[in-house]
């Protein structure tokens, strides 16, 4: 009782104040929790559909987004942590052990720095309509590469290119497209002892195979640019392109076995899908980069998330990496790669 003799009335606006915000809270967190929920059964389903990979074209697709989704797996699994939700976290985990196993080619990478190379590559999917040409050819030279795979080649880059950037490279083979998107061309600063337009499963889709001598030492490099995977076609056409590569590639083992052997270009394919390994294994190559690199060289949208690994250089084993490094935007949604190239300690002595 106060001095006047009442008796204090409780404060019902702030239990009504506090109740409303613990319904909030509530409503929040319950919402916070769905959407985790909804998160972990589309990964689920993402992730068993990467075990059709090898047959199913979206299974492909799925399994190229390997990056992706072990992002969101460990997006969830902090969530499902912070509301203590222990009796899920087992799913995580199985999930991502079916995820793991194909990243192990990055995580095995070794970059062996050496002060020169002995041959530095680049491959450039410039994109056939990019007319930002003087944007192109800045980091076509900021690369300083020895050799050099264009792919997307117009008509219109390739009149650019012939003026003062064919002066430092001098040697080239080159075969522009104006419709479609399967231009390419092959500059050199070094002589190409040979050269030539090929196809690997359709006429329309030209590679180059070469061969370039640098400091003394010969070369085979193949510049190659797959069909998109999309829809039935697509898959089975970039897939049959993989493998008549990968008997091109032993028949130039055959043919020169002490020749090293680059293959470069877009493969329309990344390291986490089975198919990558399969090629990799059936030609005897094995791509070259950073241990743990994952940049992507194409995107969607310019943020990580976006995008994909999809352009590569891959060697026989008598090279290492001595260097790697994926270029700005120049105007197309690919990124340039440009790896440097040491021998390994098997390799045999100048020709």
């Amino acid at each position: 009782m106060n001095n006047n003799g009442l008796v204090p009335r409780p404060d019902n606006a702030g239990n009504e104040s506090s109740a409303i915000r613990d319904r909030f809270v509530r409503v929040v967190r319950d919402y916070i929790w769905l959407c985790n929920v909804v998160a972990i059964a589309i990964l689920v389903v993402v992730t068993l559909l990467t075990l059709s990979a090898e047959t199913n074209w979206l299974g492909d697709l799925s399994a190229n987004l390997r990056a992706q989704w072990m992002l969101g797996l460990i997006a969830t699994a902090v969530v499902t942590c912070v509301f203590r939700r222990w009796r899920v976290l087992p799913l995580h985990f199985l999930l991502l052990a079916i995820h793991l196993p194909f990243f192990t080619s990055v995580i095995q990478q070794k970059t062996q720095a050496v002060t020169t190379p002995a041959i530095t590559v680049t491959t450039a999917n410039v994109f056939t309509g990019n007319t930002n040409y003087a944007e192109i050819e800045s980091q076509l030279r900021s690369a300083d590469a020895d050799v050099i795979a264009v792919l997307e080649l117009s008509s219109g880059l390739r009149k650019h290119l012939a003026h003062t950037f064919q002066k430092d490279y001098p040697f080239s083979l080159v075969d522009s497209q104006d419709n479609g998107n399967f231009g390419i061309g092959l500059y050199s600063r070094h002589k190409l002892e040979s050269a030539e337009l090929t196809y690997f499963n359709d006429e329309a889709i030209q590679s180059i195979v070469a061969v370039a001598k640098v400091n003394e030492r010969r070369f085979q490099i193949v510049a190659t640019h797959t069909f998109p995977p999309m829809g039935k076609r697509g898959f089975s056409h970039r897939n049959r392109h993989l493998q008549m590569l990968a008997k091109e590639v032993r028949n130039l083992q055959k043919r020169a076995p002490d020749t090293p052997v680059i293959v470069m270009g877009d493969l329309n394919l990344t390291p986490w899908s089975p198919f990558f390994a399969n090629f990799e294994d059936t030609a005897g190559l094995q791509r070259r980069c950073h241990s743990f690199d994952i940049t992507p060289t194409w995107y969607r949208y310019p943020v990580f998330p976006f995008g994909l690994v999809l352009d590569h250089v891959l060697t026989t084993d008598d090279l290492a990496c001595s260097s790697y490094d994926v270029g700005t935007d120049a105007g197309s949604d690919h990124r340039f790669v440009t790896v440097g190239l040491k021998f390994t300690t098997a390799a045999v002595s100048p020709d």
